[in-house]
């Protein structure tokens, strides 16, 4: 069985060692670059099942580089950074990243993060192929390409947009609270605001209203979200 990748995009060269070697105990190949340029090039041709990105590079920003993953990559992406504020958390996490770390961390939080990225493509990978495709009024989403179509032209979503929106689609018409949409769509409750699904919650909105989607996400002040077809 081939090992998980970890593509590591870090410019402190002592923190790169260090992930590195946790990672490759752990199990993990991983490849290691200083360069935000040189990490979105590996992200196309290494192809890593997870990337650890750096906020503060020195040639791109690290929160750049996470949007250019997110719009173009099927990557999980781990944000680091030696900020803790929830702004700045929120920030990474609007911007596409799927999880948000900050420094000093261990070798063991580490890993668990990455190792929950994987728990959550195994488990949609054991989906059957069936499932692959869900009908949400006369709009159609295709989990195996990520898209959602509709009236013959593709809506441009990403990674997590896409989870997100699938998952509110499995529930159509019912109720979602944010703690139940966190724990399935980011697969990890701890350490991530409630108020990201907020952020992701009105960007999805945006879009499905730029396209005519015939998709509403109704919210329940203070509860959660609820997906209804028009």
């Amino acid at each position: 069985m081939a090992l998980a990748r970890v593509l590591v995009v870090e410019d402190d060269e002592d923190v790169a060692r260090l992930e590195r070697t946790v990672l490759e105990r752990a199990g993990y190949e991983v490849k290691v670059t200083g360069s935000g340029a040189e990490g979105l090039e590996l992200a196309d041709t290494y192809r890593p099942d997870v990337v650890l990105l750096d906020v503060g590079l020195p040639d791109i920003s690290g929160l750049d580089v996470c949007t250019s993953l997110s719009n173009s990559n099927s990557a999980f992406v781990l944000m680091v950074s030696g900020h803790s504020r929830e702004q700045d958390v929120l920030l990474g996490l609007g911007l596409g990243a799927d999880d948000y770390i900050t420094k000093p961390f261990s070798g063991n939080e580490l890993v668990a993060r990455i190792a929950s990225f994987l728990r959550r493509r195994e488990k949609s990978g054991a989906k059957k192929e069936a499932d692959a495709i869900m009908r949400v009024g006369s709009a159609e989403l295709n989990r195996d390409f990520h898209t959602l179509v509709n009236d013959g032209t593709n809506v441009a979503l990403t990674a997590l947009e896409f989870r997100l929106l699938w998952f509110l689609a499995e529930a159509e018409g019912r109720l979602l609270t944010r703690a139940q949409i966190l724990e399935q769509v980011w697969n990890d409750t701890s350490g991530v605001p409630t108020r990201v699904v907020d952020v992701h919650v009105a960007a999805l909105r945006t879009k499905l209203s730029e396209s005519d989607a015939p998709i509403e996400i109704a919210s329940v002040r203070g509860i959660g979200y609820r997906l209804d077809s028009k």
